[in-house]
């Protein structure tokens, strides 16, 4: 059977790229690139590597339908994020865990599996 990426070459109008440079050693850029449309789609990244962001931010040198987003720390549009959750009274899904070697070991498993729901907290009384 084929891999996803050899079935899948030349057919995908947009990869949205979330994982790459997020800090576990993803790289999927070189992967993704050629399951786009020829001359068509487009390969968006949300995180890279230093050399994608200087390519990118700086120099402004990315391959043709390759995109890097930068966004715009706004702190009015956060102020009024955090009001709403507010007024709501949403709560932060906390993951607590004892402050012991067997609950440490469990949470950076659990960071490890990037598949942490909410927050990891650690109960220090």
């Amino acid at each position: 059977s084929k891999s996803f990426f050899a079935e899948n070459e030349g057919k995908i109008q947009c990869v949205y790229d979330a994982a790459t440079g997020s800090g576990k050693g993803e790289a999927y850029t070189k992967e993704s690139m050629p399951l786009l449309v020829k001359d068509s789609g487009e390969y968006v990244q949300l995180n890279g590597s230093a050399g994608v962001w200087i390519k990118g931010a700086m120099l402004n040198k990315l391959p043709k339908h390759q995109h890097l987003i930068l966004t715009d720390m706004n702190k009015a549009a956060l102020e009024e994020v955090a009001m709403l959750l507010k007024k709501i009274d949403a709560k932060p899904h906390m993951n607590v865990l004892p402050f012991t070697e067997e609950g440490v070991k469990e949470g950076f498993d659990l960071l490890k599996s990037r598949r942490a729901k909410g927050k990891v907290v650690y109960d220090m009384s």
